[in-house]
């Protein structure tokens, strides 16, 4: 039977992927890329399949990495976590290594939905517990007021989104926008970024992984897609009464002082700052976060 055109494009998908995880330097990263399961989910996402990391055993704990990055954000910690869960880290929707076409939008709305499909595919229906960082903390709120009664408990790493309104970006701004985004200078130096000290823990293996993705077909329309719905923003209004603890490093360069202090403002985030941290403490304090997220989690 001849293939279809989505089947075709889920394939070459896959390709990209498997040619991209042999060419990783980073030893964490390939055993982490190494438990990717490609998840076929039904016509509304027109049969394509999904990456999706699977891995341990355990109460489930689904993972959500931040803007225009991919599972491997979670390199540093999912080693440890598989230990005593079973650790689900999706890419989300237009991200990382996902399949990307032109029938479908890329906006928070589209993003949650398809991160319910992937629970309900895995039938994972309750006692469910989320890890979002930066953007994926927004995605993690957002998703948590959606199916309130699947979630457990909730950790936020440097929340992005919280604060705001939305801010659409029209055409052909959004396209101009993701092009300067995939310019080699400009990844090396958003990746130094969201270190607290890039000098000393910035270097190939580090650059290769914030860009690795952007070989995949679409990045950049997928990418200006999400940008002119104008992402999340103000993602606060969805915090309910579920537990929340939110970590945020004291030199992230990335959220910056106003909004860590409108973070702290809000006492149901359930604030803690870590020292000698930036943007991405799963990456930059890997040891000391696991040990809060399992301290967190198994109380």
């Amino acid at each position: 039977m001849t293939k279809t055109y989505f089947e075709q494009f889920s394939d070459l998908n896959v390709d990209f992927f498997e040619s991209a995880k042999k060419s990783l330097l980073d030893p964490l990263g390939l055993y982490l890329a190494n438990d990717v399961k490609w998840i076929k989910l039904d016509e509304k996402w027109n049969s394509l399949k999904f990456p999706v990391v699977i891995g341990g055993k355990g109460q489930p704990i689904l993972l959500l990495h931040g803007f225009d990055s991919s599972f491997l954000e979670f390199r540093r910690i999912y080693r440890l976590l598989k230990r005593n869960f079973q650790v689900i880290i999706p890419d989300l929707l237009g991200f990382g290594f996902s399949p990307r076409c032109s029938s479908i939008e890329y906006n928070p709305s589209e993003i949650i939905s398809h991160l319910i499909d992937i629970l309900e595919t895995l039938q994972i229906k309750k006692n469910l517990k989320i890890i979002g960082a930066s953007m994926g903390g927004s995605t993690a709120l957002k998703l948590a007021f959606e199916i309130p009664n699947s979630i457990d408990k909730i950790i936020l790493l440097s929340p992005a989104g919280l604060f705001g309104e939305p801010k659409n970006i029209p055409f052909p701004l959004n396209q101009i926008g993701a092009s300067f985004l995939g310019l080699p200078q400009v990844r090396k130096s958003l990746c130094r970024q969201a270190f607290a000290y890039p000098n000393k823990c910035v270097g190939e293996m580090e650059e290769q992984i914030a860009s690795i993705h952007l070989g995949c077909k679409g990045w950049r329309n997928s990418l200006a897609s999400f940008a002119k719905s104008g992402g999340f923003a103000g993602t606060h209004k969805y915090i309910q009464n579920i537990p929340i603890k939110t970590l945020c490093g004291e030199n992230d360069r990335i959220l910056g002082k106003k909004e860590i202090k409108n973070i702290k403002n809000i006492e149901k985030l359930n604030f803690v700052e870590l020292q000698n941290c930036g943007h991405l403490p799963h990456v930059d304090l890997p040891l000391l976060t696991e040990k809060i997220i399992q301290d967190y989690f198994l109380e």
